[in-house]
């Protein structure tokens, strides 16, 4: 690495940021951290040195607000955060000898002028000081119209409706309520016995959940605002919600150390947030990630100079939090999890034990559930889980009955909609090359073709057209489209795929078995069972495909596909290799053209799934009428009515037991999207030694 190129990236740094406050009095440590650079990582490409430099530049130029100490990151931290699409873009763009004129131009042009800038200057020189006359409510005081654009709160165009009249002070803090006043953290408890609400110090008090378990869920409390009274939506500050009995006094000292992550950390006179106390040695680094999680869970990260909740993207872009934290925010191995469900003790993060909450339609809060009920757990048999309840009326609906109801306004069943579904638009084309609209929850993996469901009449043409024309959401439209499409438990259905219920997501069989959620074995047979029936299911949609359509599709590869071809003959029927005329199963195992043991397995699938099918017409037959066409003989007949002839062939995903797959039907549960059998699955298996293909 050249010297030579070292100071160019000075040079395009510096024209780039032009306007910014990089005072002459930074420039010497700047020059010093790049020199460094060149000497320590001589070894890295000119692109991964750029990006060191340019966002160790840019930690210093963010930070220049709270006047702190910047820790220049190492190049292999750098390279693991994710900064828009830096690491496909660089891939291009790596030399040897440094970046060409041409290539600068290409990432100026990419990462737009704003990653080079501390904030949209342009914008913020437009809010002069005359905007600090305008101010909103934030978390613990107020907050002007510029801090607000500082943190890209406010556009200039919502300013001008303000100076015009167009849009009231009341209208916009309402907007930004999730940033500003809302009380976005679990309020209390909610008894799916009693339907009651309480804080988490009467909990205590019942004994319904112990003092550890109640201080955790006070502190996120103090740490992301305020404390909270579930039962009116009041918000305190700790020394208020001790006075109100909200707060044990013994928690005093805990909890006021918790909001310091809301009024920030005093260092040498000047105001920290988590992260900048984390980075200075204020805070425990476990600790700070902690509360950086349930900030974020619940609204954003506090910036506690403006007083507001900041999207998490700008909090990096503040220096607020780092891209490596935000990264791995979730990842067990580098963030724990603090949190526990007070119904199982299972430790959480605080996102998804929000995620399970309840919205209280009279406090405007949330609750968490607390009960043998499980009512805001995911259902494989319910299109929508219980999110709102009504105190008074001791209802509990879905957020989209609470909106038809008008319990909840738009914007908080959107929220609540989002935490549940999250659907996705995709144009697709059939194989006569006709094109298709199709809506997919990317959560659940439940999709819906729409012309199939304006032609089985499901939904309205009208509904649609909203939809197209955005007179309706996405999530509205899903919500729509998910209450319309209810339909029968088909008690002839084998089990059709697996389902997670933790994250109330749909698999299909080798995709299961691929993330080791069951045996190799237990989903061959799966397989077996649904081709013998009638054909390889896709879950999503309930949809059947013939061996050899479901492995274009990707249901199955060529190991299941050569395991299971002789399955899919039993269905379509075996031809007599003299008398050219279609066998039954029975008959061509007689004649050695059909594996017994298989043969045997496959007649058994059907028996158990609504009886004997009749190759010729594929009608389902009772075994009395399949005797008498010739499809089974009585001896086999009778064998297959004895249960204790049945084999254990199928492990429960769930529980590990092996199962007769007469068992695994009946532990099944019926999808409410499709009505075909789903078994439930747990947490992944242990991966072992990989195999090629399926063993039998």
């Amino acid at each position: 690495m050249h010297f030579k190129t070292l100071a160019t990236y000075i040079s395009v740094l510096s024209n780039a940021n032009s306007s910014s406050p990089f005072q002459h009095t930074q420039v010497l440590p700047f020059v010093a951290l790049v020199v460094d650079l060149g000497v320590n990582y001589v070894q890295h490409s000119s692109a991964d040195l750029f990006l060191t430099v340019q966002n160790s530049y840019l930690q210093i130029v963010k930070n220049k607000q709270y006047d702190m100490h910047v820790e220049v990151t190492t190049l292999k931290q750098e390279n693991d955060k994710t900064f828009g699409n830096e690491d496909r873009m660089f891939e291009g763009y790596k030399t040897s000898e440094g970046f060409r004129r041409e290539d600068f131009a290409k990432m100026n042009s990419f990462l737009g002028e704003e990653i080079l800038r501390t904030a949209d200057d342009t914008q913020l020189e437009y809010f002069t000081e005359e905007y600090d006359d305008i101010k909103f409510q934030g978390l613990r005081h107020d907050v002007t119209a510029r801090q607000l654009a500082e943190v890209k709160l406010l556009d200039r165009l919502t300013i001008e409706e303000l100076r015009s009249g167009q849009k009231t002070i009341n209208e916009v803090q309402k907007s930004l309520e999730k940033f500003l006043t809302k009380p976005t953290a679990i309020a209390g408890l909610y008894l799916e016995s009693s339907k009651e609400i309480l804080s988490f110090a009467l909990a205590v008090k019942k004994r319904i959940i112990g003092k550890a378990l109640a201080l955790a869920f006070l502190e996120a409390q103090a740490a992301t605002g305020f404390i909270i009274d579930p039962t009116t939506g009041q918000k305190f500050s700790v020394d208020d919600s001790v006075v109100r009995e909200l707060a044990d006094n013994e928690f005093k000292s805990r909890l006021h150390e918790a909001e310091k992550a809301v009024l920030g950390y005093c260092c040498s006179g000047k105001v920290l947030s988590v992260y900048q106390a984390m980075e200075a040695r204020l805070v425990e680094r476990q600790k700070g990630k902690n509360i950086l999680e349930a900030q974020i869970a619940s609204g954003g990260v506090i910036d506690p100079i403006r007083g507001v909740r900041v999207p998490p993207e700008t909090a990096v872009q503040l220096g607020l939090l780092s891209n490596t934290i935000l990264k791995f925010l979730h990842e067990p191995s580098s963030n724990a999890k603090c949190f526990h469900n007070p119904n199982n003790r299972k430790a959480m993060y605080y996102c998804d034990l929000l995620k399970m909450s309840l919205f209280s339609v009279g406090s405007k809060c949330f609750l968490l559930p607390v009960g043998e009920r499980k009512i805001s757990s995911p259902s494989a048999e319910k299109s929508h889980k219980i999110s709102v309840v009504d105190i008074k009326t001791g209802a509990e609906m879905s957020s989209y009955e609470a909106y038809q109801k008008k319990c909840v306004d738009k914007a908080t069943y959107l929220e609540l909609s989002k935490q549940e579904f999250d659907w996705k638009e995709s144009t697709c084309f059939d194989s006569d090359g006709n094109s298709f609209l199709l809506l997919t929850d990317l959560k659940t993996g439940v999709q819906f073709n729409i012309e199939e469901t304006l032609n089985q009449g499901r939904i309205d043409r009208a509904v649609v057209n909203k939809y197209k024309e955005g007179l309706i959401t996405i999530n509205e439209f899903g919500d729509i489209l998910l209450t319309s499409s209810q339909p029968n438990k088909d008690l002839k259905s084998p089990i059709a795929g697996f389902w997670l219920s933790e994250t109330n997501e749909r698999i299909p069989v080798l995709k299961a078995s691929r993330k080791n959620l069951v045996d190799r074995v237990t989903a061959l047979r799966c397989l077996e069972a649904q081709v013998s029936t009638g054909g390889i299911i896709d879950p999503f949609t309930g949809k059947k495909y013939s061996v050899s359509e479901a492995l274009q599709r990707e249901l199955i590869d060529d190991g299941c596909a050569k395991q299971i071809q002789q399955c899919e003959l039993i269905f379509t029927g075996i031809i007599h290799p003299v008398r050219n005329t279609v066998m039954s199963a029975v008959e061509a195992m007689s004649v050695n053209a059909l594996d017994k043991e298989m043969g045997m397995r496959c007649l058994e699938y059907q028996y158990l799934t609504g009886g004997l099918i009749d190759p010729k017409s594929h009608s389902r037959l009772t075994m009395e009428d399949a005797i008498k066409s010739g499809v089974i003989d009585a001896v086999t007949a009778t064998k297959m009515k004895d249960e204790k002839m049945y084999v254990k062939v199928i492990t429960c995903p769930k529980t590990k037991k092996k199962l007769t797959y007469k068992e695994a039907l009946e532990r099944a549960v019926f999808d409410c999207h499709t009505g075909l059998r789903l078994l439930e699955a747990a947490q992944p298996m242990k991966t072992g030694i990989s195999s090629l293909y399926y063993a039998s």
